[in-house]
């Protein structure tokens, strides 16, 4: 393997940039395809790897999301494959549908992410603990538990209602958009 420096152009720079300013939203969007956050994040990592091979692809001024979250698609049936979960994880068909977004579906997928993160701000600081470690963490209530000394049902209860409270903020603020 060669030490020499590797000098990227300028476009393929601005792909890696831009990819990471999306890394968010291409997460959100992996997770709706591959629950698990671990999972996800190795195929984001793997997403990244593959438009900056593929950057000369991508023009600019097009959706810069819309192009990424394809890679992110094709990098995730490809993990799935490999991993033999396929049976576990949406049939081909549906991804593919799923897939067929628009610059505006993008839009109000970011917006929505957006929106989340507002919620989450305002959880009370133990709610959004919980939330962190059974979705973020991806550990169950039994393991919450253990982490904070609760009890299971006393994780399980305040993981409902903290769902229920981002539920209700969310629905808020889809009611002030529209």
């Amino acid at each position: 393997m060669s030490n020499a420096p590797i000098h990227l152009d300028e476009h393929t720079l601005q792909v890696q940039t831009l990819f990471v300013q999306h890394q968010q939203a291409v997460l959100a969007f992996v997770l709706s395809l591959e629950p698990g956050l671990h999972d996800a994040e190795e195929i984001v990592q793997e997403a990244f790897v593959t438009a900056t091979r593929k950057a000369s692809t991508w023009t600019p001024g097009t959706n810069f999301l819309a192009w990424s979250c394809a890679i992110a698609r094709y990098t995730t049936l490809s993990f799935q494959r490999d991993r033999g979960r396929r049976g576990f994880r949406l049939a081909e068909d549906v991804v593919e549908m799923m897939a067929e977004y628009t610059e505006e579906d993008f839009s109000e997928f970011q917006g929505k992410v957006a929106a989340l993160r507002g919620c989450l701000k305002q959880l009370a600081p133990k709610a959004h603990e919980l939330v962190n470690l059974r979705y973020h963490a991806g550990l169950l209530p039994e393991q919450i538990a253990l982490e904070i000394d609760w009890t299971a049902n006393a994780v399980r209860v305040a993981l409902t209602r903290a769902r229920v409270a981002l539920r209700e903020c969310l629905g808020r603020f889809t009611e002030s958009a529209s």
